[in-house]
């Protein structure tokens, strides 16, 4: 009996509070229902993580929208087509991506899928594309599942992946990157936001780099990569003290090789995770980790989990909610699954909010944090909970729910 208890006393000694447990599923899973925070309640901080990181690698996905590549794809000249045709196409593209974004929202408010989702929109915020600009659903889709399968893998292959990803090379017009007039908008961001950060490599660096990256064409008609080699520049480049015939695939290699990559990447991870003032001895720790571990994102995002300072209590509700993670949030707490016709409500109300997912507001993407916050936004925010809660909750506990979760404090994560 009395080793029973000594062992149940030790178990709980090493479980997570409820206050850790709301921290961690506040920063790693866009909130929580009350079955997970009986549930995390049970694990140590250890078998949480490791909990989260298996599931983050589901392969799993909710069933796909159809036709993706039908609606995206025209045979003929778009040019010749007449103003109602190319309006109709327009519209049935505009269409199918509403559908994949109704698609991304419901794994994002499923439990069991919410850790690598909010992976797939940490990379989907990383290297950045928009709709508006590459005006195709299905390469929005191709890109987004890239992430989502990169979640928690290797970066070194996200990053190569990227590299020949067709709304990224759409987006950054890399069909002009050709041999007798390098375009340097791939090149540019490859190095500044991509992997290196700013200050990390000089003028000479992106022009080489261009050069190294020309002949990546995106076929649109087929919706299809292809270096084309008569685009390709074979000559002899010099970028960063190495000098060679160099493909994009060793312009990549070079970056990988250096620290300032590993340790960009993890800052980035840091600031999205634990919070904006970051601890510049800790970020270091971090990414020689993710160095020495050939860059496994696993491998970084558990040490940076179970780091002091993520625990630390300075670093709890330190951040501002981004609106998707408000909606989500506000969502799992009130356990309101939503309808089918509801999900346009969710997607227009994140736009309003500043969040319209597929469509970042430029190559830097969301700036997040208290970017998200401004006089109308709070307004907004508020607008949408009460718009939800007499909708969907019962009149006797609306007066309850509106005093809970339009207090400013819900804003915070």
């Amino acid at each position: 009996m009395h080793l029973l208890l000594l062992l149940l006393l030790t178990i709980s000694a090493f479980s997570l509070s409820l206050d850790e447990t709301k921290h961690l599923l506040n920063r790693t899973s866009f909130g929580y229902t009350n079955d997970d925070l009986i549930k995390f309640q049970k694990f140590s901080k250890q078998e949480a993580i490791e909990y989260l990181i298996n599931k983050g690698k589901s392969k799993d996905i909710f069933k796909t929208p159809r036709g993706i590549k039908e609606a995206s794809t025209f045979d003929g000249k778009f040019r010749d087509l007449s103003r109602e045709e190319k309006k109709a196409i327009r519209k049935k593209r505009n269409k199918k991506m509403e559908e994949i974004r109704k698609w991304w929202y419901q794994m994002i408010l499923d439990s069991k899928f919410s850790f690598r989702e909010k992976m797939t929109l940490f990379w989907h915020n990383h290297f950045v594309s928009e709709y508006k600009v590459v005006k195709s659903p299905y390469m929005m889709y191709e890109q987004n599942m890239l992430y989502r399968k990169n979640a928690l893998g290797n970066f070194s292959e996200l990053l190569h992946q990227s590299s020949t990803d067709m709304a990224m090379l759409v987006y950054l017009d890399s069909n002009s990157n050709r041999k007798t007039h390098p375009n340097e908008n791939y090149a540019r961001e490859l190095l500044e936001l991509f992997t290196l950060g700013e200050g990390n490599y000089s003028e000479e660096d992106i022009k080489e780099a261009a050069r190294a990256f020309t002949g990546y064409r995106v076929n649109r008609k087929k919706a299809s990569f292809k270096i084309v080699k008569k685009h390709h520049d074979n000559g002899k480049k010099i970028f960063m003290g190495q000098s060679g015939d160099f493909n994009g695939e060793d312009i990549i290699n070079i970056i990988l090789k250096d620290e300032e990559t590993a340790r960009y990447i993890t800052m980035k991870l840091y600031k999205e995770f634990i919070g904006e003032k970051y601890n510049r001895g800790e970020v270091q720790r971090l990414a020689d980790i993710f160095r020495q571990s050939d860059y496994d994102i696993a491998v970084l995002m558990k040490n940076l989990l179970l780091s002091e300072d993520f625990w630390n209590k300075e670093n709890r509700i330190n951040m501002i909610k981004s609106p998707v993670e408000l909606i989500a949030s506000f969502l799992k707490s009130t356990e309101i699954t939503p309808r089918k016709k509801e999900y346009k409500f969710l997607i227009k109300t994140g736009r309003n909010l500043g969040q319209d997912i597929f469509n970042p507001p430029n190559v830097k993407g969301w700036l997040g944090n208290k970017s998200w916050i401004d006089s109308t936004s709070l307004v907004n925010r508020k607008e949408f909970i009460q718009i939800v809660i007499k909708r969907r909750v019962k009149k006797k506990n609306q007066k309850e729910y509106l005093k809970y979760y339009s207090n400013a404090r819900f804003n915070l994560k």
